[in-house]
């Protein structure tokens, strides 16, 4: 009798248990959800990160905003001009870090005096020659200098500490806060900056006079596709808002004072 019962357990224990392909199947269905769910999880992870960037851009325009109430209605910072040009300079990898625009938008705190020797910065080095550039960055860390909301959560790791770059057209063009002449667009639609390839260094973006040529700034220094392929990247316009926008439509909000109408170029607004 105590066998019987025994075997009978053994029984219904043995079917409770899974076989073989039912287990295979059960794995196969769970890797058939976790295929289906990734790549939604991926999207809702970029666009968090998207998001994310766009608030870093705003808090920028609104910096920007500050400064440009107190500095004569300049957009961003600028350098006097050079040479025989009329045009102001940049304030980017030409001056050392503690010099950049980055520390004369934002107010945050800083080691002073500098952990280097500023009399020895090179602002000549070609932006071609890496290791040269790694180089300077290692001697004169950016970083110290430049606040978080600069960076871009999807850029990891950015060269000289920041993800975003100004639109040096605006101050070739002598634009200020209170100009109108865009060279036939509106504030909606010029750029004053945007996102900059992660090992590059500079601070600024330039179309070039051959905006379409792979040496241009335009092609060198701007992140095309920072947020997607059909996406493109963030960018911070005259008006203060932050829109995601491909290529083209960046070039032309970069520059339309080269691209759109070459004829009524303004000598300054």
């Amino acid at each position: 009798m105590g066998a019987t019962t025994s075997m009978r357990n053994d029984s219904r224990l043995a079917r409770r248990g899974f076989t073989i392909v039912e287990l295979l199947v059960v794995i196969g269905i769970i890797a058939l959800l976790i295929g289906l769910l990734m790549p939604a999880l991926t999207r809702a992870r970029q666009q968090a990160n998207s998001v994310k960037c766009q608030a870093n851009l705003r808090t920028l325009g609104q910096m920007l905003f500050l400064y440009e109430n107190n500095y004569r209605g300049w957009i961003f910072p600028v350098g006097p001009s050079f040479g025989l040009s009329t045009k102001p300079t940049t304030l980017g990898t030409n001056v050392p870090p503690h010099e950049r625009w980055p520390m004369k938008v934002f107010k945050f705190s800083y080691p002073w005096p500098p952990p280097y020797d500023p009399t020895a910065y090179n602002p000549n080095i070609n932006p071609t020659d890496k290791a040269n550039q790694i180089a300077q960055m290692n001697a004169f860390p950016a970083e110290p200098y430049t606040p978080a909301v600069l960076r871009c959560p999807t850029d990891l790791d950015p060269w000289d500490a920041h993800s975003y770059v100004l639109n040096q057209h605006l101050a070739d063009n002598f634009i200020k806060a209170s100009s109108k002449n865009f060279g036939g667009l509106t504030a909606v639609e010029v750029i004053i900056a945007g996102e900059k390839v992660t090992t590059e260094r500079d601070y600024h973006m330039e179309a070039g006079p051959d905006p379409d040529s792979p040496l241009s700034d335009f092609n060198r220094v701007v992140e095309k596709y920072r947020h997607g392929p059909k996406l493109g990247s963030n960018y911070l316009y005259f008006d203060g808002h932050v829109g995601t926008v491909l290529p083209d439509a960046a070039k032309t909000g970069m520059d339309p004072w080269d691209l759109r109408k070459p004829a009524t170029q303004p000598s300054g607004g």
